[in-house]
This record gives C-alpha cells, sequence and structure tokens, in this order.
C-alpha cells in the first residue's frame, strides 16, 4: 500500500507544510488580560467576577436555546491566538486518507490470507492512518484538544464552578464549556481544552489539576480525552 505523504499533498494544493514545532510544556502568560468572548451573551465577561457569572449561567437551570447551547469560559492570562487554521483542508485531507485506508481495508479482506494476518495488516495500517492525520492536523493548524466530564445534572452546578474559576485562574487550559439544559437531562458535559493534543505534558498537566480539584476520582466516572476544537 503507498504510503499518504502528508507534504506532498499539501504542496499539490499550493501550500507548503511547516515542520510542526516542538510545544511547549505550557502555554505562555501575559499580564495584559484577554477576552476572546467579548460580548458573547454566553460567556464570562472580563467585567464580572466569577461568582457573578456563575449566577448569571448556571448550568443546571439555563436551559438551551438556540445561540446558547454552551457556557463559556476563557483563560484571560493568554495571548490572543493569531495564528491561521484551515478547517477545510482538514477536512478534504482526512477524508482522503480515510478513504485509502478503507480501499486497503477491503483489499486485505477481499486477498484471502489467514485471518490473523489480515488482521495484523489491518491494524498496522490504522496505526499508520491515524499518524498521517495528526500530522495533517498539525499541517492545517486544528491542534487543539479537549478532557470530557460527565457530572450529574444534581452535580453540574459545582463541577462547572470548580471548572470555571480554575479556567480564569490561568491553573487549567486555555477555556472550557458546559452544555446548557435540554429536555432530556441525562449527565451534562463539560469539556476542559487544551492547546495542542500533541503536547502530553501539558495534557497530563490538566488532567492532574483536575484530580486536585477532585474533578476525576479513583472510583467515579471515566472520563475522556480527544482532539478537536
Amino acid at each position: 500500500m503507498a504510503d499518504f505523504d502528508v507534504a506532498a499533498w499539501w504542496d499539490r494544493r499550493s501550500y507548503r507544510c511547516q515542520p510542526t514545532p516542538k510545544p511547549a510544556a505550557q502555554a505562555t502568560t501575559t499580564n495584559t488580560l484577554h477576552d476572546p468572548y467579548r460580548n458573547v451573551p454566553g460567556a464570562r465577561q472580563l467585567s464580572e467576577s466569577i461568582p457573578d457569572f456563575l449566577a448569571r449561567l448556571p448550568p443546571a437551570t439555563t436551559d438551551w436555546r438556540p445561540g446558547l447551547d454552551w457556557i463559556w469560559i476563557s483563560n484571560p492570562h493568554l495571548p490572543p491566538d493569531d495564528s491561521d487554521s484551515d478547517l477545510g483542508q482538514l477536512r478534504e485531507g482526512g477524508a482522503e486518507r480515510l478513504a485509502l485506508f478503507e480501499t486497503f481495508e477491503r483489499m486485505a479482506s477481499a486477498v484471502g490470507r489467514l485471518a490473523t494476518q489480515v488482521r495484523t495488516d489491518v491494524s498496522r495500517e490504522r496505526r499508520k492512518a491515524v499518524e498521517d492525520l495528526k500530522a495533517l492536523a498539525g499541517a492545517c493548524n486544528i491542534v487543539k484538544g479537549k478532557w470530557m466530564l460527565f457530572p450529574e445534572p444534581g452535580a453540574v452546578n459545582d463541577a462547572w464552578a470548580r471548572v470555571a474559576t480554575a479556567t480564569a485562574n490561568g491553573d487549567l487550559g486555555i477555556a472550557a464549556k458546559v452544555g446548557t439544559r435540554t429536555v432530556s437531562e441525562n449527565a451534562r458535559l463539560i469539556c476542559v481544552y487544551t492547546r495542542d493534543f500533541r503536547d502530553k505534558e501539558d495534557v497530563a498537566r490538566v488532567l492532574n489539576r483536575m484530580r486536585e480539584l477532585e474533578l476525576v476520582r479513583p472510583s467515579g466516572r471515566q472520563i475522556y480525552y480527544k482532539s478537536g476544537q
């Protein structure tokens, strides 16, 4: 099977894929506060304290409505993110790479070799596809990741208060969000964003901080991490 060359794919579209820099352990902070959600009604404003923000938009009783799917808060101690990203190119290249893997998977299954060998070959190519997609995401500068917490409705206000306070103080990631209330009240979703899913040290730092805040407990519900906006 021919390898999927991210740099070559990028060049064919008149772009130059730059080498991916090694991410720093933590994002550089600044003394000037930055407000990416200025004038967004569903987000914390720098003009309001954390208690006022939590009182204005308590997730347990803030109902979903068009334009208010999520309640947001940013880490205001980080500089503005002025880097260019290209989601369209990622989707196009990702679709091509997944189609290539699916073709290999069909061909491998049709060859009729021993089932164990087929599974080994498909697993190897699946891992290669994942690595290619990660490289493509880096080339497109789509590298944010998120920890996902699932507190029960009765515990969502407390969990969100801990996340929001720590985010505003610069102790967690770059931002966080929590879902608003819907008719079907299942466990809520809280997302704690990190700036780069490739930065394993920073991803682990955020997880450890959530453990210190008792948002993650050994006997509690499992949490997940995934790349994506």
